[in-house]
């Protein structure tokens, strides 16, 4: 397939482009820098910023757009306050710029990536896709309007969209200042490994690698539509999380509880039940082979 993928230099789509490529997709990327961040992982690079252009249809070349089989859309502007109409901008208009492209010269398939917690806060388990959707940054806000953007655009102008909720990706390039990183690199220091409350917070981890599994094998089933929960097998508390990594790196690091953790009680424990059935994805990465 020709993919147009943006966000194609970020830390996912760096890794989904990889991945495409390597199993004969011929990858467009779409990124605002001037250049792509690895040459070798596309075909072709267009400079775009979904950010701007107002309203106007999206300007790409016509003999790219008009050979398009596929949009993947993983760009997002994640900022905070003060940008939050920025991020509205940025993500909501954003995307249906692309829809309305897609609709324009007849691509039939739009996959994008969304946020499990558009949900807020888990109130039953396991988190299914019925789970009610309480989003508490503007930032998920954006994501929840995305999904109904795409569903829209599946009801009623037969583009086969799928939304996939992902929570906590982990790999090469991930954000430095997160949990799982920074506990690693403490690990590898032998220093003391710092935990707010009781560490009970289970959180599931989902190998970059295998968002990108899941991306192409839903290019080929005519069965994903919707919203999926998108995760893996790695549920893990943040105190089993400092005690594997110690482990496994075998260091002489400490761990220290200290404060409170309003959310020690959260469990994002979500069901994989329907992107299994329609799509065929079942993760099976061991959170052992990610810390190494």
């Amino acid at each position: 397939m020709n993919i147009l993928l943006t966000g194609s230099n970020g830390f996912i789509g760096n890794h989904v482009a990889q991945y495409l490529k390597s199993k004969g997709h011929y990858i467009i990327g779409l990124g605002r820098q001037s250049q792509p961040y690895d040459q070798n992982t596309v075909d072709e690079y267009i400079q775009l910023d979904l950010g701007w252009g107002g309203y106007s249809p999206i300007d790409i070349p016509q003999r790219t757009s008009n050979n398009i089989d596929a949009v993947i859309h993983l760009a997002a502007d994640m900022r905070k306050e003060p940008y939050c109409a920025e991020v509205v901008g940025a993500n909501c208009v954003g995307t249906q710029r692309l829809l309305e492209m897609c609709d324009t010269h007849q691509i039939k398939i739009f996959l994008q990536l969304s946020s499990l917690p558009v949900i807020g806060h888990p109130e039953f388990h396991p988190i299914t896709e019925e789970h009610p959707v309480h989003p508490y940054t503007v930032y998920h806000i954006t994501k929840r309007t995305e999904e109904l953007l795409a569903n829209y655009a599946y009801e009623y102008h037969g583009i086969r969209t799928a939304s996939f909720r992902i929570s906590a990706p982990i790999g090469t390039r991930v954000n430095p200042k997160t949990i799982f990183p920074t506990f690693i690199r403490k690990a590898m220091n032998n220093e003391t490994l710092t935990l707010l409350g009781k560490g009970t917070r289970c959180q599931n981890y989902v190998y970059v690698n295998d968002i990108a599994r899941c991306l192409e094998l839903s290019l080929h089933k005519e069965d994903v539509h919707g919203v999926y929960n998108l995760t893996s097998n790695l549920l893990i508390s943040n105190i089993d999380l400092a005690k594997t990594i110690i482990k496994v790196l075998n260091s002489d690091s400490a761990i220290e509880l200290h404060g409170e953790d309003p959310a020690d009680e959260y469990v994002w424990d979500a069901s994989l039940d329907r992107i299994f059935h329609d799509s065929g994805y079942n993760p099976d990465t061991k959170i052992e082979d990610v810390i190494l």
